[in-house]
């Protein structure tokens, strides 16, 4: 994986057996801990924000063929790149660390794959994460403790949650 991440070449990642997922994009880094990649967003077709995602739960990966490179709309990429301080994040915590300026981020943990909280970290410890959460009305509906050793996925600036902070900054006129 060291050469697409170099490289910067699109790869699609697989989970299976571990978990019915399959993420694309670009690596930014992989350790044996986590794997950071900018996310390729399926339906507009663009690169839209970034993963973070457990490093052992990836079983396979491979490079896009030349016909999934081609439905590339808009190759942003570059408006994703040096964005990150990547050399701080090495692990989950120091992931969330850097996430604490007031982002909103999307959190699975490994109890439920089809539903996620969204919200802004309100505490952290080097165990559990407190979001204050945001429900998909753009209203904070309260918080949520959750184990830092049970998250599987962390995504940020994604389309999603820009979307959600403008509705919520609209709705109490920021």
């Amino acid at each position: 994986m060291e050469n697409e991440i170099k490289n910067k070449i699109p790869i699609h990642v697989d989970l299976s057996p571990n978990r019915d997922e399959l993420y694309s994009g670009i690596g930014l880094k992989s350790n044996d801990e986590i794997f950071v990649f900018i996310c390729f967003n399926e339906e507009t077709k663009e690169f839209d924000g970034f993963a973070v995602i457990r490093n052992y739960e990836i079983d396979k990966y491979r490079e896009w063929d030349d016909e999934e490179l081609n439905e590339i709309k808009n190759y942003n990429s570059s408006e994703f790149i040096d964005k990150l301080s990547l050399d701080k994040m090495n692990n989950m915590f120091e992931c969330l660390s850097e996430l604490k300026n007031g982002r909103l981020i999307a959190i699975f943990n490994e109890t439920d794959d089809d539903s996620y909280f969204v919200g802004k970290i309100k505490n952290l410890s080097e165990t559990e994460v407190e979001l204050k959460l945001l429900n998909e009305d753009a209203e904070w509906i309260g918080s949520e403790k959750i184990k830092i050793s049970e998250i599987t996925y962390i995504g940020f600036d994604t389309n999603y949650e820009k979307e959600l902070m403008k509705k919520n900054a609209l709705q109490h006129g920021v």
